[in-house]
């Protein structure tokens, strides 16, 4: 009976000491961790998500889509013409350049606060609104 309980007892070592054995070791093989812990995807790039800091809004020939954004301060907006009529941004003052093509960009920090905008070329026939939480 000693026999058994000593054999069944050597087995248990054993089973628990492979596991160990797999995590051990110095560097080199494993390559899926970086030396900050981050996982790595196949390409070497991090795979954890990143949370989107922009916004595009689409300027198309005579609309702003989506018309009204709701964004996280610190976001970037990026209005995008898709069109081929000219528009331009109006926005607290300033206006972006007229042009059919290209993009025009602004980040927005104001928490709380929202921001109405127009088309510098058809002005209140082409507007758009920006909510900041």
């Amino acid at each position: 009976m000693r026999r058994i309980v000593g054999a069944g007892l050597a087995i248990v070592v054993i089973v628990a000491a492979v596991p160990l054995a797999a995590c051990g070791g110095g560097g080199g093989g494993g390559g899926d961790v970086d030396i900050s812990g981050s996982i790595k995807n196949q390409e070497g790039g991090p795979t954890a998500a990143v949370e989107k800091v922009e916004q595009t809004i689409d300027v198309s020939d005579n609309a702003f889509a989506p018309e009204t954004v709701t964004i996280k301060a610190g976001t970037k907006v990026i209005w995008k013409w898709t069109g081929t009529n000219p528009h331009s941004i109006q926005l607290s003052g300033t206006t972006s350049p007229e042009q059919t093509s290209g993009t025009y960009e602004r980040t927005f920090d104001q928490r709380g606060s929202s921001f109405n905008y127009q088309c510098g070329v058809h002005k209140a026939a082409m507007t758009g609104k920006i909510v900041i939480e």
